[in-house]
């Protein structure tokens, strides 16, 4: 492994200074798409309670915001230095730094939750879900995406410690047995998996 793809991956864990502003710049390009396609598999409706877990710089708070139209919509994300650049760029949506297990909300508190690229980085999987499934309504939906191993192995990502990988099987594994999982074209000659779930 070498320093610029470690480096890479913990600026994409927990961006911060100059890598992480460098990082969230080239993460707009690279997430514009699987981010439309998890917004559209989320369903959001007018009047809607949305969260966007591991907001990072916010840029998907926009088209949650117009899919909510009247709703609220709020970011979430564990590096400060990600929501200062949220709040400064969006400065009429609500944002919270906070570890994604044990989130400020109360109990089903959002109508739909929005979870883009960062499930790479939850220590526990299902202590993240559970509290996921403590702040949805009932007949909520979590719609979660995460790039397919293959196309982080090929940077080197596996390498780093940073970044936990999925198949398409480990996806579907972590999400259960509720969860509906697809296949998506991302980009750039990437395959994505888009897990949803519905309360």
């Amino acid at each position: 492994m070498n320093a610029v793809t470690s480096a890479l991956g913990r600026q994409l864990a927990r961006p911060q200074g100059l890598g992480g502003r460098v990082v969230a710049q080239a993460m707009r390009l690279a997430n514009r798409r699987p981010t439309a396609l998890a917004i559209a598999a989320l369903d959001v409706r007018a009047g809607d309670a949305v969260l966007d877990l591991g907001c990072g710089p916010g840029d998907a708070i926009p088209a949650l915001q117009a899919a909510a139209a009247h709703g609220v919509v709020h970011g979430v994300d564990h590096a400060e230095e990600m929501i200062a650049l949220a709040q400064q760029q969006h400065p009429e949506a609500r944002f919270s730094v906070a570890d994604f297990d044990a989130l400020p909300f109360a109990d089903a508190r959002f109508d739909r939750i929005l979870a883009t690229n960062v499930a790479y980085f939850w220590q526990d999987d299902q202590a993240v879900l559970a509290e996921l499934a403590r702040v949805v309504r009932p007949g909520g939906r979590i719609a979660v995406y995460v790039t397919e191993a293959a196309a982080l192995r090929r940077i080197g990502l596996h390498e780093t410690g940073t970044h936990r990988l999925f198949t398409p099987k480990q996806f579907s594994e972590m999400l259960g047995s509720t969860a509906t999982i697809r296949a998506v074209d991302a980009g750039f000659g990437v395959r994505g998996l888009i897990g949803t779930i519905d309360r």
